[in-house]
């Protein structure tokens, strides 16, 4: 299933609302792929199971000289994602 470009979908199911992309649901702490303009960027999802709340995509970027600053972007409606190549 891994390299299928989609959106996340929101769906109601019988515990509740769920995101799934590619059809497999996205549970908390998720990792997937975001499509960046410059490319494939990949980093975890998380939602507060709100349906009126985006989810966010939290990634990582490396420093120069070490370290690393992790950085949040809610996630646009119809974003390109998909799960990572195993």
């Amino acid at each position: 299933m891994s390299g299928q470009t989609r959106s996340l979908e929101l769906r109601d199911g019988a515990s509740g609302p769920r995101y799934y992309l590619a059809n497999r649901p996205v549970p908390g702490a998720s990792v997937v792929d975001m499509c960046f303009s410059g490319g494939w960027v990949t980093g975890r999802v998380e939602w507060s199971g709100d349906p009126t709340d985006r989810p966010r995509f939290f990634c990582s970027i490396e420093l120069d000289g070490g370290g690393v600053e992790e950085h949040v972007v809610e996630i646009p409606e119809r974003a390109l994602l998909r799960w990572p190549e195993a």
